[in-house]
């Protein structure tokens, strides 16, 4: 591959204080990352230039570079041979994707291996860029950042299991890192260890017993295959890993399936059925030792704690869910601006909704032209199903499905019939969705998203509740403003009214 593509500077350290030092953002649009990992190699390709990434191009071959490391101590031929194979075809679509920034790095196995150097050197050469070995500590630091980016205040211990390493950092206070307290245990599931060498390895973990109860963040390929078979198993409405959150005793029963069907059962990649008993060993050795009060599965891991430590640290602590929206807004609405103008509108009217609530009202505003382009008669539908599947995150599942009917009732003017939707929504929030919706539908009605015409558009706090200040122009005979604004009066707490 030709020099044209940018080296990346080095991961900054993460081991000094409890947030990781913030990198100021490069102005490229897209970066790479490949990651050599001790089962896999990944190679993903993000848009770059916002808070949320936005995968363009994402492959991974599994070539187990550690399975041999585990045994002698050496990365085996045949692995090698694979991972160069791998390297050689990801470099070509690096180039021809001519991404501004790459950035290549190596865990647990070419940490461990005597050969190492042999294999940096080659992979070197072949991707004509440095290949950085991170430390096990500085790989826990980053999937706790990856984590951080993609939930709302996590607090909990952070586990990222992988075929030569299982890495552990505990977050409090909302998206404190305790990097000093980052470890690396050399228990991965392509590494053959009885269950008194696991719980041994543990116990060695000085800090591990005070985050019994709390919850757990499952970071890593195999929990994430776990995560999927259990969605099949039930085949809940939602079939999103992202958020996705288990008790301890649905872990077990979930594994007990995998284990009676030794490993043959959907969900489960061919790649990864010889390693899952070795896998599961360590999550009940976990569980039984942790006792977490739920096991949240996070998509959000290393790869994403680098994106995330390129991006100013004020902008890092930003809501995920709020910017996710706002970047696919400006990606995909019909009015630039229409969804800042909506939520000024908005502002004022949810106030009677539960914070946690209002923070998915605002997000509602800017998607809810979300089906647009789709035909009318099915955009109700789509724009649900749309929510239910949108590659954004910081929400749970419920709160995903509770976005998915106020977008519904924006479009159709009545909450979906879908019991298996409503199910996640307690049955007290769903007015709340209802009436969310129907005000988004009736500043849509006299606008039409236009952010020139959402500008005209005035609050002001009544006797009954709040006036609508709008321009005469665009209320035309009233007829249709009058209903919906009595649609949405049967349903809030006040009342709303024209000036």
């Amino acid at each position: 591959m030709t020099g044209d593509v940018p080296q990346s500077s080095d991961l900054s350290p993460h081991l000094q204080t409890d947030m990781p030092a913030s990198l100021a953002m490069e102005s490229s649009s897209t970066i790479g990352l490949i990651d050599i990992g001790s089962n896999s190699i990944r190679l993903v390709i993000y848009r770059s230039d916002g808070r949320l990434p936005h995968p363009q191009f994402n492959e991974r071959e599994v070539c187990r570079l550690g399975e041999e490391v585990g045994r002698s101590g050496y990365l085996g031929d045949k692995q090698m041979k694979q991972a160069f194979s791998t390297l050689e075809r990801f470099a070509a679509i690096v180039q021809a994707s001519q991404v501004d920034a790459l950035e290549v790095f190596a865990t647990e196995a070419l940490r461990r291996a005597h050969n190492s150097i042999d294999f940096i050197t080659r992979a070197e050469a072949i991707l004509n860029i440095r290949v950085r070995v991170i430390s096990g500590k500085e790989e826990a630091a980053m999937s706790a950042l990856g984590v951080c980016a993609g939930f709302l205040d996590p607090v909990g211990l952070v586990a990222d299991l992988g075929g030569g390493s299982l890495e552990l950092v505990p977050v409090t206070s909302g998206k404190v890192i305790h990097s000093d307290q980052a470890v690396s245990v050399p228990c991965g599931y392509l590494i053959d260890k009885t269950e008194d060498e696991i719980i041994s390895a543990l116990q060695s973990v000085s800090w591990l017993y005070t985050m019994k109860g709390q919850p757990f963040y499952a970071v890593g390929g195999v929990w994430r295959a776990i995560a999927t078979t259990y969605v099949y198993q039930l085949k809940p409405r939602i079939d999103i890993v992202h958020g996705l959150s288990m008790t301890a005793d649905q872990m077990r029963w979930i594994m007990d399936q995998i284990e009676a069907a030794d490993g043959d059962i959907y969900g489960i990649p061919d790649a990864r059925k010889s390693s899952m008993a070795q896998a599961i060993r360590i999550t009940r050795i976990l569980i039984d030792l942790l006792k977490p009060d739920g096991i949240i599965f996070s998509a959000f891991g290393v790869r994403e704690g680098i994106l995330s430590d390129r991006i100013d640290l004020i902008a890092r602590q930003g809501d995920p869910l709020i910017d996710g929206v706002k970047e696919y807004a400006v990606m995909t609405t019909r009015f630039p601006h229409q969804g800042k103008h909506i939520a000024h509108i908005m502002a004022d009217l949810m106030g009677y909704l539960p914070p946690s609530y209002q923070r998915l009202a605002h997000a509602c505003c800017y998607l809810c032209d979300l089906a647009w382009l789709e035909h009318p008669d099915h955009r109700s539908r789509l724009a649900m199903e749309k929510m239910l599947g949108l590659s954004v995150v910081g929400i749970s599942h419920a709160e995903r499905v509770w976005m998915a009917a106020v977008l519904y009732t924006r479009y159709e003017g009545s909450m979906p019939r879908n019991k298996d939707v409503l199910a996640l929504i307690p049955h007290e929030d769903r007015k709340l969705a209802k009436s969310t919706g129907l005000l988004l539908r009736l500043l849509m009605t006299f606008s039409g998203g236009i952010s020139n015409m959402l500008e005209q558009v005035h609050v002001t706090p009544s006797d009954s509740g709040y006036a609508l200040g709008i321009a005469d122009h665009l209320i035309g005979s009233g007829d249709l403003i009058n209903r919906r604004i009595a649609s949405a009066n049967r349903n809030l707490p006040y009342k709303i009214g024209l000036l």
